[in-house]
């Protein structure tokens, strides 16, 4: 009985958002924005959720001595700084503190030091370790064994070279005694505004069709993975 109340208030939930969707009155207006409110009140338990079972994950590695398991010390000495910093205390109003500069909190000095000093640099760290991921994938996906490879190849470079500056150094230089010396951006234009985007529009409405079916699934209780379990 238990493992149905999630399946009903699943199904009660969902035909009532998709109501709210289709319906512009301002009673189900109402309703949705009532749901939304609630959905903002549940998420810091889901928040907490989400840290203790990052925590508990960690621990496990800790214990069991997996591979790399010495950087789950370094996760946990994160948490705890951060923690200990950046949520307000009684310590705020210790004066001996507050002469010397060192407060807690959101804005204190040092929460905001290490956001912009520690977190923003790694966040950039990673995001540039993708590059070399898309330059392998690139390089594996562009080789010309195929005429539609052979195709992405050109289309790939040219879109490239209109984006980055070096492209127009190179095209200006060489180019700027004919009258073509902007095709490439004019190319790159078409390219992105033509085929690019019909190619973009399929693909959103293809994911958009699976999303409107794995909702049916869940919504009439087909689909019951997220309750755990096989």
């Amino acid at each position: 009985m238990t493992r149905q109340v999630p399946l009903v208030l699943c199904f009660l939930f969902g035909i009532v958002m998709i109501l709210t969707e289709f319906v512009p009155h301002s009673r189900s207006q109402g309703l949705y924005q009532g749901i939304v409110n609630w959905s903002l009140i549940i998420s810091p338990f889901a928040l907490v959720l989400a840290v203790a079972t990052l925590i508990q994950t960690h621990w496990t590695r800790i214990s069991r001595h997996t591979e790399h398991w010495q950087y789950s010390y370094v996760v946990f000495i994160g948490i705890i700084i951060m923690v200990l910093i950046g949520v307000p205390t009684f310590l705020n109003n210790v004066s001996f503190l507050s002469k010397i500069g060192l407060s807690f909190g959101p804005k204190s000095p040092i929460f905001e030091w290490l956001f912009n000093n520690v977190q923003v640099p790694m966040d950039a760290t990673m995001f540039s370790l993708l590059a070399f991921f898309i330059a392998s994938a690139a390089y594996r996906a562009f080789r010309a064994r195929t005429f539609e490879a052979t195709l992405l190849l050109i289309t790939a470079l040219i879109v490239m070279m209109g984006n980055v500056p070096i492209g127009d150094l190179i095209w200006n230089t060489v180019m700027a005694w004919t009258p073509w010396d902007d095709v490439t951006s004019t190319a790159r234009q078409w390219i992105l505004d033509n085929p690019n985007l019909s190619a973009r529009r399929g693909i959103i409405l293809g994911v958009s069709l699976g999303v409107i079916s794995q909702s049916i699934r869940i919504i009439l209780g087909i689909e019951r993975s997220y309750l755990g379990g096989d």
